[in-house]
């Protein structure tokens, strides 16, 4: 009792230092539960960024299996049993669906482009609105799109004739596989809201016949005479259902029920994993930033606790000399010296818990929490206080009785504390190799604060002699005050401490303001790069004919507005791709002068390279003029797609079957009488192994065929008098019977990345095709460091496909004006999206790395109050005794005083220059490790 009794009258005695003390242990434990809440809150942030921006297909699971018709015909119901089981998870709400293709009833054959789904889909009528009509409610009744029922030529209570339908591979063709029916159209529809994940946004196997379908209800469709249909569940996320708490269950489920089922039918399909491994990149950016910021700061805290107690041991040294001449046992002696660190530690303790709450609320970026887990690291904060201060004291008091009345330090302390210093710096430099080499863990973690530390310890010895020099060149001049200043910084032991002290606290916060700007221009030149151009409208379904054509309309200058459609990759071997509009890349794309070693221009014209002439028809009949000289005995079809003009969709106009023989094959080709131009000749061929089909091609609509005609791989042309003389293997690829007019470029112009595969393929939208690199670039638009650039007037001729995309979109420069979209929308394209890079850059600014960059900023700035308050507590803690002889010999009370402030101004206009060029210099040793 009478020791504790002691001890709080000591505490009363020396409240200020004890205030000082409990103030830093505060920040101390503030600094380390404040990293592990906002680190949580992060966690929270990235996740419900990362979902919010997920594309649909991300937050779908598409769980399929083709089903066969049994004996009895019906259709078994054991997929829906297994699916149903294997898309029950917590968050996710299931849509059962099933479909079958159909064709126009009547016919023996059909094209692709006149291929229907029928589907049935749970609950239909609730998530639609009937523009026409009504909604499904009994047998024989089928609802459709507006685009749909267009696209078809129907109305409500038009008669729908059709039947199933299968894909013949040797005709390449679509022939019945069912008994005609007949549906009534009873309604038109819309979804009530398009982006609803009830549509269902999973990868589908058969993009191809992605038009809305015709909707029937299930037992209209159960009556249908078909051989399969395709039945899913889509199950799609709801709020909530993706969480930091969940993500594990989801790994393991997704692992679950990647295993197909024993008969090996039922797939299951879901990008799911790609927003999970986002979500998982992102945290760990978060987690890699974090400790950089919090470890220093709580080590600070330390530093400014022991510099605090030392400071205070050495000033009562001579008062624990005293107590121990007493006889006062040794084990009371040290409980007296490390009362006041203890209570004083304990004390600030739960107050730095609930500080480092509140701060971390009002700035962290989701909400954050507190729990048991925040114990581990409040309890690490103040044990290393309490050792920190109690090994100063301790090792204080032991000395021997003589040396503390004498009140000198001990002669070894120069020495050690040179010898620490040295390791320090050897450790630093272990740092920065093991850094630089990529290695995270261990000391690496806190590589940013060792090398400030070291370079402000090595900075502080430097700074001695030149205070030393200062202080002898004041005294000549007679600056009395200046020179006692830089005397102190020479001589004191205390103004070595503070000031590397001093300098690591304004040099981590000038690196974490290095680290924020250069973070920041770095999200800057990713937005720049991944959205392309400062803005860019998604355009909904259209022709690239049309996209180009009207983008051209309402940028007749070229300087605003830049037609371009993606082109994805259709395998790992080759990189994806993007076709532009060239003639207006240099001025509306970002392209900086790092992206390519010459100008954008001289790239740009290289993609355009000279075509030859094309074929125009006229007329609503076509016909071609040829000579089938030997067809293998097998069957052989033509076809000719043409381009109508005004930009429509392109049309396949079927001119029958070949025979031998010289014939001129006519069609029907309403789309023609307007006048359009000819995309190709398509000869059917038979797919198995066989001699090759041999053919005179004389003239198409009276226009001959010459040797300018381009031939697919593999098969040979010979120009002759009456035509030109052609052989064509046997393949069951379709490009294997394309032939392409004059003006179709036989290779492709590329500005790439790097080199394409050897045999120069290239993929453009509807398959491979030939291409040439004519020029290189670093990076590429919207592509990055690996992909291809290729004109989209070039690329758009090169491709006998429809026509139809709906990943076009037009770039707009940044000083566009409004006028354009609206010019856009009156030209016939619809507007259904918007991305500028500003909204790239809030989206970047919502990842682990950005987030926690803001930490980093705020652990910078503690840092500078830990040094601040280390500056303050000092000056508390050390006496004024130095000066005191000098006043007796005449030394006035004002300079004095002047000498006191000047000092630790002077202590704070040296750290912070010296402690911004430590930052420099730690950033151009490591900066490129630091995750941004």
């Amino acid at each position: 009792m009478a020791v504790a009794a002691l001890m709080l009258g000591m505490l009363r005695a020396r409240r200020g230092q004890a205030l000082a003390l409990w103030l830093l242990a505060v920040l101390a434990t503030a600094a380390a539960v404040a990293a592990p809440i906002y680190l949580t809150a992060i966690d929270r942030a990235v996740v419900a960024g990362e979902v919010r921006h997920a594309g649909g297909a991300e937050r779908t699971i598409w769980v399929s299996a083709p089903v066969e018709r049994a004996s009895g015909g019906a259709m078994p119901d054991e997929f829906e049993r297994l699916a149903a089981e294997k898309v029950q998870l917590d968050g996710f709400v299931s849509v059962f669906s099933t479909e079958f293709l159909a064709m126009p009833g009547g016919r023996d054959r059909a094209g692709g482009d006149q291929v229907r789904r029928v589907a049935f889909r749970e609950d239909l009528c609730a998530q639609v609105v009937v523009v026409a009509g009504r909604c499904l409610m009994g047998g024989g009744e089928t609802v459709l799109s507006e685009a749909a029922a267009k696209r078809l030529g129907l109305a409500v209570g038009a008669r729908v004739n059709s039947q199933a339908a299968t894909f013949d591979s040797s005709l390449n063709l679509f022939v019945p596989a069912g008994t005609a029916w007949t549906m009534t159209v009873v309604g038109l529809v819309r979804p009530r809201d398009p982006a609803d994940l009830y549509w269902g946004h999973a990868d589908r196997s058969d993009q191809d016949y992605q038009n809305d379908p015709m909707y029937v209800a299930r037992n209209t469709l159960a009556g249908i005479d078909h051989p399969r249909e395709l039945q899913s569940f889509e199950a799609r996320a709801t709020a909530g259902a993706i969480t930091v708490e969940r993500l594990a269950a989801l790994r393991e489920w997704l692992t679950a029920t990647a295993e197909q089922d024993e008969t090996g039918r039922i797939s299951v399909s879901t990008a799911l994993p790609d927003l999970l491994d986002r979500i998982d990149r992102s945290r760990a950016e978060a987690h890699a930033v974090i400790p950089l910021a919090a470890i220093p700061v709580v080590v600070l805290a330390w530093a400014v606790i022991l510099l605090a107690v030392a400071n205070t041991a050495r000033a009562h040294r001579y008062e624990y000399g005293v107590v121990a001449l007493r006889g006062v046992p040794r084990r009371v002696l040290w409980w007296l010296a490390a009362g006041e660190t203890v209570l004083a530690v304990l004390a600030g303790a739960p107050v730095g818990v609930l500080l480092g709450r509140l701060i971390v609320g009002a700035a962290a970026p989701a909400p954050a929490y507190m729990d048991r887990s925040l114990l581990p690291y409040a309890g690490i904060a103040v044990l290393g206080a309490l050792l920190a201060g109690l090994v100063v004291q301790l090792r204080t008091v032991s000395a021997p009785v003589s040396t503390l009345l004498r009140e000198v330090d001990r002669g070894s302390a120069r020495v050690r504390t040179l010898l620490l210093e040295t390791v320090f710096v050897l450790i630093a430099a272990a740092a920065i190799a093991q850094r630089r080499s990529g290695v995270l863990t261990g000391v690496t973690l806190v590589a940013p604060a060792l090398i400030i530390a070291a370079l402000a310890l090595l900075s502080a010895r430097l700074l001695r002699p030149l205070a030393a020099r200062l202080a002898a060149r004041y005294l000549r001049r007679g600056a009395l005050s200046a020179a006692l200043t830089a005397f102190r910084l020479a001589r004191r032991p205390a103004a070595h401490r503070l000031l590397v002290l001093l300098v690591v606290a304004f040099g981590s916060f000038s690196f974490a303001g290095l680290a924020t700007v250069v973070g920041d221009r770095d999200q800057q030149y990713r937005a720049e790069l991944t959205v392309g151009a400062p803005t860019v409208l998604s355009i909904g379904q259209t022709t690239r004919t049309e996209l180009l054509r009207a983008t051209r309309a309402a940028d007749p200058a070229g300087r605003y507005a830049m037609a371009a459609v993606p082109i994805p990759a259709v395998s790992t071997a080759l990189p994806s791709s993007l076709a532009v509009d060239s003639t207006r890349l240099a001025a509306v794309a970002y392209w900086p002068a790092g992206y390519s070693p010459e100008p954008v221009s001289a790239l740009a014209a290289r993609l355009r390279p000279a075509a030859g002439p094309g074929v125009t028809l006229t007329g609503a009949t076509l016909g071609v003029d040829l000579t089938a000289v030997d067809l293998a005995g097998k069957p052989a079809t033509l076809t000719a797609v043409v381009a109508p003009a005004g930009g429509v969709q392109r049309v396949p106009v079927d001119l029958g079957a070949l025979s031998l023989g010289r014939h001129t094959y006519t069609a029907a080709a309403p789309a023609c009488a307007a006048g359009c131009r000819l995309v190709s000749i398509q000869i059917g061929l038979p797919t198995n192994l066989g001699a090759p089909a041999r053919l005179a091609l004389h003239t198409v609509q009276g226009q001959p065929f010459t040797a300018a005609w381009r031939m697919p791989a593999g098969a040979s042309a010979t120009a002759t008098g009456g035509g030109l003389e052609v052989t064509l293997p046997p393949s069951p690829r379709r490009e294997a019977g394309s032939l392409l007019p004059p003006d179709v470029p036989a290779a492709l112009a590329l500005v790439s990345t790097g080199p394409l595969p050897p045999d120069g393929a290239y993929a453009a939208f509807d398959g491979p095709v030939g291409g040439t690199v004519v020029g290189h670039a670093d990076r590429l638009p919207r592509l990055g460091r690996r992909g291809t650039l290729v004109d989209l007037e070039q690329a758009d001729r090169a491709s006998t496909d429809s026509e139809l995309t709906g990943l076009g979109e037009v770039w707009l420069a940044a000083d566009a004006p409004p006028s354009i979209a609206e010019a856009l929308t009156a030209a016939g394209l619809s507007v259904v999206g918007r991305r500028t890079v500003a909204d790239e850059r809030a989206v970047l600014g919502r990842s682990g790395s950005a987030l926690a960059l803001r930490f980093f900023v705020f652990a910078g700035a503690l840092s500078v109050l830990l040094g601040l308050a280390g500056l303050a507590v000092t000056t508390i803690t050390t006496p004024r005794r130095e000066l005191a002889p000098l006043r007796i010999q005449g030394l006035p009370a004002r300079v004095t005083r002047r000498v006191e402030w000047w000092f630790l101004a002077a202590l704070v206009i040296a750290a912070v220059p010296v402690g911004a060029a430590c930052a420099a210099v730690t950033w151009l040793l490591i900066g490129s490790a630091v995750p941004q």
